[in-house]
């Protein structure tokens, strides 16, 4: 079975230790450049904060997601340590989540993938439950049900109780089919979902002001 997993293309690992550790977190000089690199993210969020509140970091946020994804999808290279940090902070708003979780298509599911695991292993203590929850979502579409579970734990341990991972949890436990890993809602949903009356109406895709 490893040869002819092999003779296919995929990775073939010793065991579940092993494939725990494609997922573990950057060290040394790695994780001391997350690190700084965290630091400096939350001190822009401050600036935003300073001038628009959350909706300010948000607009900027939800830019920089997509922005992203958009990248991975079309095969491009890993962010720099701040783009990292800086998705890593604005995952921890629900509606950034929200929205990265209604784009994760299932014909991109490689991407993703790629995307979250690199996220995952630069996020810092109290920045992972969201990027791991999105790859074990991408981890299950890829019929990877090992890797989806370890992705749960380590977003349970980042923050326990997170309601995103019991919720994949959950389905993972019932024995649910990777066809039955789609987002709950459509981008445009999600939008619709968090906009506030008082502020006019909002396409599903409504521009947002870019990240300073």
């Amino acid at each position: 079975m490893s040869a002819a997993l092999t003779a296919a293309g995929l990775l073939v690992l010793p065991g579940r230790d092993a494939l725990a550790a494609t997922i573990a977190s950057v060290t040394g000089a790695d994780a001391e450049v997350m690190r700084q690199a965290t630091q400096q993210a939350e001190r822009a969020a401050r600036r935003l904060m300073a001038t628009g509140g959350w909706k300010a970091v948000e607009r900027a946020g939800l830019t920089a997601i997509r922005a992203s994804i958009g990248l991975y999808r079309d095969g491009g290279p890993v962010l720099p340590a701040i783009g990292f940090a800086w998705l890593a902070l604005v995952l921890t708003r629900l509606r950034i989540r929200d929205d990265a979780w209604a784009r994760m298509d299932p014909g991109y599911r490689e991407a993703h993938r790629r995307l979250w695991t690199d996220l995952v292993r630069r996020a810092q203590p109290g920045y992972a439950a969201a990027p791991a929850s999105l790859l074990a979502l991408t981890a299950w579409q890829c019929g990877d049900g090992a890797l989806a579970n370890l992705a749960i734990d380590r977003a349970l341990a980042d923050t326990p109780g997170y309601s995103m991972a019991l919720l994949l949890r959950s389905a993972l436990d019932a024995g649910a089919p990777p066809s039955a890993a789609v987002p709950p809602l459509t981008s445009g949903e999600v939008t619709a979902s968090y906009t506030d009356p008082s502020d006019g109406p909002a396409g599903p895709d409504a521009p947002a002001a870019g990240a300073t």
